[in-house]
């Protein structure tokens, strides 16, 4: 049950944001069934799905829908669509996939410090789909907004099998009207994993013009205390070379932000060229914060969408 006056904190900080990020509020899902969320927020840094529940596991696991539910809708990666809730008081960890727990005092701070993960097109496509296909209802301060559930306070002793059930009802009534949400839903009924892999699955990312398709794979070595080591296979698997200095990676917190690499593990790969049907195993190390935990591990090889492999971290 999203909190009255934590959606209005949150909906009075968010007017600190530059003028090209889009905020709607209290917006409305398309569709006959009426459900909302408090905030869905557009800007360089993604797309954030902002709901003002109390942080249970019950109201992270509708955000994080929601969340699916719009990265297909936007047509965007999964990583670049966050559901965050943002409650004023304690923050309990909720150990749900990569949904993000702060305050309302924190939550510009926290869009502002992150790297722009939408180009110019990127952005405006998502901006307008947000404004076209989401309806952002009148903010009024006696109104409680909720993610998929009824409005009436009484619903927080639904539970949260109970609490979830409902939203995964109404948003399968929104597939009517809305058939890209289709295949989410039906994920989310199974209760399937998102679509990102966890460490260990193969990524392959398709070659173009520039560059061979490889097959990349993330492996955990040691995620134990302040340090991370993920180890990455890349495979080429076409007929002609990879430029290996073009590979990126990074290890992204529960926070959003990047864990530092640790000194001297830095992996030398200027002027190293993969031969087709070769593999080679690199070695990433990282530092961890002790208060934080690693969400996903990504890597990148060009500057495109289907460039990016991003595998989430069980």
């Amino acid at each position: 049950m999203a909190d009255t006056d934590a959606a209005e904190q949150t909906a009075r900080a968010l007017v600190a944001l530059p003028a090209d990020w889009t905020v709607l509020h209290h917006v409305r899902w398309p569709g006959p069934s009426g459900a909302t969320v408090d905030h869905v927020v557009v800007g360089p840094g993604g797309v954030f799905v902002i709901d003002s529940s109390p942080p249970l596991k019950s109201a992270a696991s509708a955000c994080a829908v929601a969340a699916d539910v719009l990265a297909i809708g936007a047509s965007l990666d999964r990583g670049m669509v966050h559901p965050v809730l943002c409650f004023a008081g304690d923050h309990p960890e909720v150990n749900v996939r990569d949904v993000v727990v702060c305050s309302p005092e924190e939550i510009v701070p926290l869009l502002l410090s992150l790297d722009r993960v939408l180009d110019p097109d990127e952005l405006g496509s998502a901006q307008a789909f947000v404004a076209s296909a989401m309806t952002p209802g009148d903010w009024s301060p006696s109104r409680t907004s909720v993610v998929g559930a009824a409005s009436s306070r009484r619903d927080r002793s639904a539970g949260s099998t109970g609490r979830l059930g409902l939203f995964l009802l109404v948003t399968a009534a929104t597939v009517a009207a809305t058939p890209w949400a289709a295949a989410r839903v039906e994920d989310a009924r199974a209760g399937d994993p998102p679509s990102t892999p966890v460490i260990g699955e193969v990524v392959r990312v398709v070659g173009t013009t520039t560059r061979p398709p490889l097959e990349l794979t993330a492996e955990e070595v040691d995620g134990g205390g302040r340090r991370y080591v993920v180890r990455l296979t890349v495979r080429n698997d076409g007929d002609r070379p990879f430029d290996m200095d073009s590979l990126e990676t990074g290890l992204e917190l529960d926070n959003l932000h990047q864990a530092d690499p640790a000194t001297g593990t830095q992996v030398e790969l200027a002027g190293v060229q993969l031969e087709p049907g070769k593999e080679r195993v690199l070695t990433y190390r990282f530092t961890v914060s002790p208060d934080r935990g690693a969400a996903f591990f990504e890597t990148t090889v060009g500057d495109k969408r289907a460039d990016r492999a991003r595998w989430e971290i069980e």
